[in-house]
């Protein structure tokens, strides 16, 4: 075979791309392996500048390349990419130099090194993602070759010894040195007992940096053993636990100052979480009712077999309000059962911890005995209601005998003492109202007031109302007005408490109303219940005191007592009457524009 023949050969058959170029960036031969591989044929190949065929990003380094070769230089190894006639990429790695007899001539060999450039990339992108993960997480991994005593570490080891990575070879004092005195003889003593006797590392140490810095990191390692399993090398990671330290420490503290006032409270923590329904009562719960800490499982149903069956009813009823957003705590005093079996009254608060969504994921709150003063208050409303009732009888009578002396003997009577006898009659009525107001409201507080709860037609009930108060609005020139718009709405309530809190809202509207304004009662309907609302153009009331009006003996300015009449007590009575019909009540009010009382029931 000669030597032309043998070429031509290894021209043919070779799996590398053989190729001759000019140095003015054209081919001028390919062998069949560029076809093979990039797919065109050779006279397209001939036909085009070299860099069309060359991915863009390496474009101006394969131009860089001609022109070296073009100007003198000899031979040059060089990588690139090259679009195939399917469209992809494949990566040519290059030997070219420059042809001997003619410099116009360049001769090159190239090899497809794809499937290898991919796996180099893939380690790179691992490589990257690895330093991101340990940058992230601030564990950082080393390797120490026994035979050797070199020890490979990571970039984030370098970070969290507060370096640069700027030395190439790192010894294994460098890794121990940096930590104080007696760690570095624990870590010494570690990895003598890991090389000789195979054990795993993993250790807590302080870490002096080289920025000053004082860092708590944790040191673990493994062993790499060799086929008669003997330790030939240790790899272990590195991990900056500062923080998460400083954190546990913050809790630590926490949790002793909440310790210390658990203890030193008589109240009751309990913690519910509404995701697991895991509940946590604390000793000093268990305590108020007689039990030791491990007496009373923490448990739901711990609960609910010591708490009286009604009040349970109530409490889950209001905590779920509390939940739907209508209440802004949760608080109710409830009977629970005491380990002798007394009864224990209990007055529960809690508050919901709620998600991004408003949604409730946890309930914490407080238990408080309140027996003694359960105790003190029944006393305090038994001697209220004795004194009430003793007080009602000769009331009545003086109240009676006045009216009769005005009424009947009026006439007789000098304008000086009719005055007298109007000022008594005056005040007879309104100590009469206050004996039945206490009255009513003891009767509230003892649960002694009956409740007849039964569907009421508002279209009938509330225009009743409002002729009721007819006379009343004439005397202070006020119109009263009924919206028709909810005649079509009912409510169960108890007939009589309800006229009582439509009364004596309806009375106050009217009393606080300027001359010739107008009160107005409507109703509607709102998320399944009944709004009923009086609205006055009245004075209205200040907002400090909006929070209050419903308490007891409260009334917007003292001077309404002498000047409207009035206990004090009636909006109170009508809140307690309200919430004993499962309703609410609230009002909203404004300076000198008037307000607005709602009660809000269940629809019928």
């Amino acid at each position: 075979m000669t030597k032309e023949t043998a070429f031509d050969a290894l021209d043919q058959y070779s799996l590398d791309l053989l190729c001759v170029a000019g140095t003015d960036g054209y081919f001028k031969q390919v062998n069949p392996a560029w076809k093979k591989t990039l797919g065109y044929e050779d006279s397209y190949l001939l036909s085009i500048p070299i860099v069309d065929l060359v991915h863009a990003d390496d474009r101006a380094a394969t131009q860089m390349v001609l022109e070296d070769l073009a100007f003198g230089k000899k031979v040059i190894d060089f990588e690139n990419r090259y679009k195939t006639k399917d469209g992809h990429h494949v990566w040519l790695q290059w030997r070219a130099h420059v042809s001997d007899e003619n410099s116009d001539l360049i001769y090159a060999v190239a090899r497809d090194v794809t499937e290898a450039k991919n796996r180099e990339i893939r380690a790179q992108n691992d490589i990257r993602l690895l330093e991101m993960a340990e940058t992230t997480a601030r564990v950082g991994h080393w390797h120490l070759d026994i035979s050797s005593g070199f020890l490979q570490w990571s970039n984030e080891v370098f970070n969290i010894y507060g370096r640069k990575p700027n030395k190439s070879h790192i010894t294994l004092d460098d890794f121990i040195d940096a930590f104080f005195g007696e760690d570095q003889t624990r870590l010494w003593e570690l990895i003598q007992e890991a090389i000789q006797e195979g054990k795993e590392i993993d250790t807590e140490a302080r870490l002096l940096r080289s920025d000053g810095g004082i860092s708590n990191v944790v040191i673990r390692a493994v062993c790499e053993k060799n086929n008669i399993n003997a330790v030939q090398g240790l790899f272990g990671i590195i991990q900056d636990v500062t923080i998460e330290r400083q954190h546990q420490e913050r809790l630590r503290s926490k949790e002793e100052i909440m310790s210390m006032a658990f203890r030193a409270t008589s109240d009751g923590i309990w913690d519910w979480d509404l995701r697991t329904d895991q509940v946590w009562f604390s000793p000093q719960w268990k305590a108020q009712l007689g039990y030791g800490d491990d007496e009373i499982i923490n448990r739901f149903d711990s609960w609910a077999d010591l708490v009286f069956e009604e009040d349970r009813l109530k409490v889950m009823d209001g905590i779920e309000r509390h939940f739907r957003g209508e209440t802004d705590r949760f608080e109710m005093v409830q009977r629970m059962r005491h380990k002798d079996g007394h009864t224990v009254f209990v007055l529960a608060r809690a508050e919901a911890l709620r998600d991004e969504k408003g949604q409730a994921i946890r309930l914490v709150g407080a238990h408080t005995d309140v027996t003694e003063l359960k105790r003190l208050e029944q006393a305090k409303s038994e001697f209220t209601s004795i004194v009430s009732h003793e007080l009602r009888t000769p009331l009545t009578a003086i109240h009676g005998a006045i009216g009769l002396l005005n009424g009947h003997y009026g006439g007789e009577l000098s304008d000086q003492a009719k005055s007298l006898v109007q000022v008594a009659n005056n005040n007879s009525n309104r100590l009469v109202l206050l004996v039945n107001d206490i009255l009513d409201m003891e009767k509230l507080q003892s649960g002694r007031m009956d409740f007849d709860l039964r569907p009421i037609a508002l279209g009938e009930f509330l225009p009743q109302a409002v002729e009721n108060h007819q006379a009343y609005a004439k005397q202070y020139n006020v119109t009263l007005s009924y919206d028709h718009d909810g005649d079509d709405l009912s409510v169960i309530a108890d007939s009589d408490r309800l006229m009582q809190v439509i009364s004596n809202l309806l009375s106050n509207a009217i009393k606080f109303s300027n001359e010739n304004d107008t009160v107005t009662i409507r109703c509607k309907q709102v998320s399944g219940k009944v709004q009923i609302s009086i609205v006055d153009t009245g004075r209205g009331i200040a907002k400090e005191m909006q929070n209050r009006i419903f308490d007891k003996f409260i009334q917007a300015d003292s001077s309404d007592q002498r000047s409207k009449g009035g206990t004090g007590l009636g909006l109170s009575i009508s809140k307690a009457m309200v919430e004993n019909m499962n309703g609410t009540i609230s009002v909203r009010s404004e300076l000198d524009k008037g307000s607005t009382f709602t009660a809000t029931f269940p629809s019928a």
